[in-house]
């Protein structure tokens, strides 16, 4: 076993919790002094592999002047996940309570040796939210993710909870919950991904960054991608609100770059059927402003502003089709939901070819169409230039 400490003043959230049970008919302050609220649970094999390993982050109050949390990192082993949650309560001496987790980690080797052990025991247990946040561990452990606390001023499974609820307006991972996660691994005509963690060196401390994707096929990790395919792989899934594209003002890789703030995007997968063959069409409408230019050329007035667009709508269609036939050449697994897009709009199609999709998927031909407006240039209506 494993505990690790810090303190800080207690969440609002936590308060609550408390309060509301002291509140209810059922909970005296005996029975709350009693309880340790797990923030996090972390999935790890044992070196050997023959064991788990369950860490879970627990959020431990004091009361006084000020009231404040202790968080602690608890790791024991077990055959199974269930064997390892009855040592853990042997150990903790408080009984944990499990209905304030907000995330739940996962390691490569659990992924890879296939993901729905693990998700099986979290949809069990009947304390854990249906909304739990779930990742992938890109370092050695999923454990070390939680382990960082010791070293911050922060709950860490809380904080990445609120990374996570924001990577709408970000783009950089996926925002899976366990229910959804529960609905890909059982759908068809769509493979689950999960968004990545990993520790990154911030003023010298190592602290988890949320940034990329996990790809299953089936249950069983076979890859990553970067945060910058990810957005590619978002944008084709309809999942962007807001984020940022940055773009050479020359061309691919020539001119100052420009970044470009997204204000609305909308995509919509069109299926057909093209000599025998599915093809897939992807219209893409995305809204940005020029929120930064490194240089003096003038991108704000119409004739540099079209060009903008038209070299910014370029580089979209090539990313994206690039990470697509990636995705399909090198882990074959429809992480975009072509084969479920084809299932809802043409059922007939689905039902002949739905059971030999995982075959055609590799080999189904994508068009991409973006269509990229940018509407204003912030503050300044004139790029901005040094006198002489």
């Amino acid at each position: 076993m494993k505990s690790m400490k810090h303190s800080r003043k207690i969440p609002v959230m936590i308060l609550i919790f408390t309060n509301t049970l002291f509140l209810s008919g059922c909970w005296n302050y005996h029975e709350v002094d009693t309880l340790r609220v797990v923030a996090g649970v972390a999935i790890d094999k044992s070196e050997t592999g023959d064991q788990y390993l369950l860490t879970v982050e627990t959020v431990d109050i004091r009361y006084g002047k000020d009231a404040e949390t202790t968080s602690n990192t608890i790791t024991v082993a077990g055959d199974t996940l269930f064997d390892a949650k009855k040592n853990m309560a042997s150990i903790s001496g408080k009984k944990l309570y499990f209905a304030h987790a907000r995330i739940a980690v996962l390691s490569q080797d659990v992924a890879a040796e296939g993901a729905v052990k693990a998700i099986d025991w979290l949809a069990r247990n009947s304390e854990l939210r249906e909304d739990i946040e779930v990742l992938v561990s890109q370092e050695s452990t999923a454990k070390e993710i939680l382990e960082t606390g010791s070293k911050t001023d922060q709950i860490i499974s809380f904080e990445l909870d609120k990374v996570l609820k924001e990577q709408k307006n970000i783009a950089n991972a996926p925002e899976k919950e366990l229910w959804g996660l529960i609905s890909d691994l059982g759908g068809s005509g769509i493979s689950a991904v999960l968004p990545v963690v990993s520790l990154q060196e911030v003023n010298g401390r190592a602290l988890p960054s949320v940034m990329g994707t996990a790809v299953f096929k089936k249950d069983k990790l076979v890859g990553f991608l970067n945060d910058d395919k990810t957005k590619d792989m978002l944008l084709i899934q309809n999942k962007v609100d807001e984020g940022s594209l940055v773009q050479n003002g020359g061309g691919e890789d020539t001119g100052p770059k420009v970044s470009l703030k997204i204000f609305d995007n909308t995509t919509k997968l069109k299926p057909a059927v093209n000599n025998g063959n599915v093809e897939i069409s992807i219209n893409i409408k995305t809204t940005a402003a020029i929120e930064e230019i490194e240089g003096t050329e003038n991108y704000i007035d119409e004739p540099g502003r079209l060009l903008l667009e038209q070299r910014a709508e370029e580089n979209m269609k090539k990313s994206i089709e690039n990470v697509i036939k990636e995705v399909q050449t090198k882990f074959d697994s429809d992480i975009f939901g072509f084969g479920a897009k084809v299932k809802a709009d043409m059922p007939g199609t689905w039902k002949e070819i739905g059971t030999m999709w995982d075959d055609k998927f590799k080999d189904v031909k994508v068009s991409v169409h973006p269509e990229i407006t940018i509407k204003n240039s912030a503050a300044f209506s004139q790029p901005l230039r040094i006198g002489e």
